[in-house]
């Protein structure tokens, strides 16, 4: 038997404003970055990381970039998804890559989300990962990944970061469509950035373009007025080469928002003439994020 109830003009005009004010409820548009970090963990490259950027477009449609990582090293993704009334979107699909020469990456994924407003977004992503190189193959996955993607809009709100907080951006840096993601993890303290992933490209002396993944030093401390200044040179030895690496990475925290740069750049020189081979740089990139 079927209970029927019938609703007194008040509660009935009441449904009706909330129907009104949803049905009027700006929908989600423009870049949307940030992603997924393990707690706890002091390797910022390792299984259950990601990060993910969306960029929200007219007609309900959402084009989609990620990069998951496992054991055996980081798949990407390239997607597109329609967000639906309820603000949900889900995407499932398989992509392969060659990172580099004589490389090959197999990406499954399954991911799914839903916008919360305008400005925020929440989900999951899983991706099974398949690497082949020098004859030699390996699979790894990504775990579940929990991730939430921001607008950010610039506001810092009171300076000094938001304690045990995780932070989600964009870079001044475009991938294929979205603009480039960055999530940070501020510690329990507020005094160090736990951990923090990017994506982000350099531009060679070779005139190609690389891409991947990058990081400040893991605990790159934050001062009382909520900036970070971190600056790492190190060199990467091979037989035949040294790769010498110069990064920097800045950032202004407050309780509502967080700003900052980075710079990227290596220089590659053969071992027996010392000669440089290569030359790559990324400038300095802007990047915004919130809570």
């Amino acid at each position: 038997m079927r209970a029927r109830v019938a609703l007194s003009g008040t509660v009935a005009a009441a449904a009706l404003l909330a129907a009104a004010a949803a049905a009027q409820a700006p929908a989600p548009a423009g870049n949307f970055g940030g992603g997924g970090l393990v707690g706890g963990s002091h390797d910022h490259f390792g299984p259950g990381n990601a990060v993910v950027a969306l960029r929200a477009l007219p007609g309900g449609k959402l084009e989609i970039e990620a990069t998951a990582r496992g054991a055996c090293g980081g798949g990407d993704i390239t997607t597109d998804a329609t967000v639906a009334d309820d603000g949900s979107f889900s995407a499932d699909g398989r992509e392969r890559t060659q990172p580099a020469p004589g490389v090959e990456v197999t990406t499954t994924f399954s991911l799914m989300g839903t916008f919360s407003g305008p400005t925020a977004a929440d989900g999951t992503l899983t991706a099974t990962i398949k690497r082949t190189a020098a004859g030699r193959t390996s699979h790894c996955h990504s775990g579940r990944v929990t991730f939430s993607v921001r607008r950010p809009d610039g506001v810092l709100g009171k300076p000094g970061a938001a304690a045990d907080t995780l932070y989600y951006g964009t870079t001044s840096q475009r991938g294929v469509g979205p603009r480039r993601p960055i999530v940070l993890r501020v510690s329990s303290s507020g005094r160090v950035v736990s951990s923090a992933l990017f994506g982000e490209s350099v531009h060679c002396s070779d005139d190609t373009d690389a891409i991947g993944l990058e990081a400040p030093r893991t605990n790159a401390p934050i001062d009382a007025k909520g900036r970070v200044d971190d600056h790492e040179r190190f060199t990467i030895n091979s037989d035949t080469t040294d790769v010498r690496v110069n990064d920097r990475f800045t950032a202004q925290f407050g309780a509502d928002g967080a700003r900052g740069t980075f710079s990227l750049s290596d220089r590659t020189t053969d071992k027996t003439t010392h000669r440089t081979l290569r030359t790559c740089a990324s400038g300095v990139v802007k990047w915004t994020a919130a809570p």
